[in-house]
């Protein structure tokens, strides 16, 4: 299903939804109106969004995911999706894997050191230390199709367990993917602007080198840990320019920009991306997986001259939310 038509379904599904809950009961039409009020609310729209989109990871695939200590300023409970098709679409079908994405994003809590604004989230304030910042987990399961291991290992007939055969070319393909699309989202409604024009546009250069390691989590278990820096473009929407959804694009995590975010950056201006990937398997009885356990900070440079490195003070932050991350297998 192309991007065009899930959003066109999402909306007709709202609609619906919100329809039937409206003839059921005079509940359902206070619901109704409470409801669609919602999604004229930057702040509640998430809500309603994970109300709506988020899977039960355990019902659905027998994982036991919980994040238990989210950076200050970020969204407390995560967002939970499905993710294989985003994967296919934003790699023109070259990426076919059983994949889910949890993950969080600056919001709109005050926090020290960023504006608050009920109109965008921390996550578009380029002087915040949230600016362009994720935490989270893609899974990508180990299907019958052997789909995940020819992705994830460098040897698919190898050890799944083994830290060196898995593949950091893959590994790095679903960040980049992911910006991707947030990257495309944050252009729609924008007139004779093309997937090719996109294409063009868009770029996840790496910066020198992956630098690979092993990291241990309090359960003593090993990841590969690869962190590196990669050059790529914001996903700061051109409000005069585009016609963004409130519930099918990223407008819907983060709001809109306003006049004073374009006096310190353009729109969709460059950034580096700097940030690690944690990656191990989880042989569980149902559903193996392996887990990828992503979060970044971002260099930019504003208009007024001031150079923003966020990675310093938010790399420690993230390491003590792996470290109460709870991920195992739930048999």
């Amino acid at each position: 299903m192309s991007l065009n038509k899930r959003i066109a379904y999402w909306n007709q599904f709202v609609s619906k939804r919100f329809k039937s809950t409206f003839k059921s009961s005079i509940r359902g039409t206070v619901l109704f109106v409470l409801l669609f009020s919602v999604a004229q609310c930057t702040v509640l729209v998430p809500k309603l969004l994970r109300l709506e989109k988020n899977i039960d990871l355990k019902k659905e695939k027998g994982t036991i995911l919980e994040y238990k200590n989210v950076p200050k300023g970020m969204y407390d409970k995560p967002f939970i999706i499905p993710f294989s098709e985003y994967l296919s679409e934003m790699s023109d079908k070259k990426v076919n894997v059983d994949a889910v994405n949890s993950y969080t994003v600056g919001g709109y809590r005050p926090i020290g050191g960023c504006k608050n604004s009920l109109k965008y989230s921390h996550m578009l304030d380029p002087k915040c230390k949230l600016v362009n910042s994720w935490w989270g987990v893609y899974l990508i399961y180990d299907d019958a199709e052997g789909r995940g291991s020819k992705f994830m290992l460098k040897d698919p007939s190898g050890s799944k367990e083994d830290l060196s055969n898995l593949n950091p070319d893959g590994i790095q393909t679903v960040p980049m993917l992911d910006q991707k699309l947030i990257t495309w989202s944050s252009h729609e409604g924008q007139k004779d602007y093309t997937w090719k024009d996109f294409e063009n546009d868009f770029v996840f250069q790496l910066i020198g080198s992956l630098n690979s390691s092993y990291f241990r989590d309090l359960k003593m278990r090993e990841w590969l840990q690869l962190s590196g820096e990669f050059k790529t473009v914001a996903a700061l929407t051109d409000t005069k320019k585009t016609d963004m959804h409130y519930l099918s694009s990223i407008r819907a995590y983060v709001g809109l920009p306003d006049e004073d975010v374009y006096k310190q950056v353009d729109p969709w201006y460059p950034f580096v991306l700097k940030g690690e990937v944690l990656t191990r398997y989880f042989p569980c009885k149902k559903n193996p997986f392996w887990a990828l356990v992503y979060y970044n900070g971002s260099k930019l440079d504003t208009k007024d001259g001031v150079k923003v490195d966020t990675w310093p003070q938010v790399e420690a932050e993230f390491k003590k939310s792996v470290l109460s991350l709870k991920l195992e297998c739930g048999e």
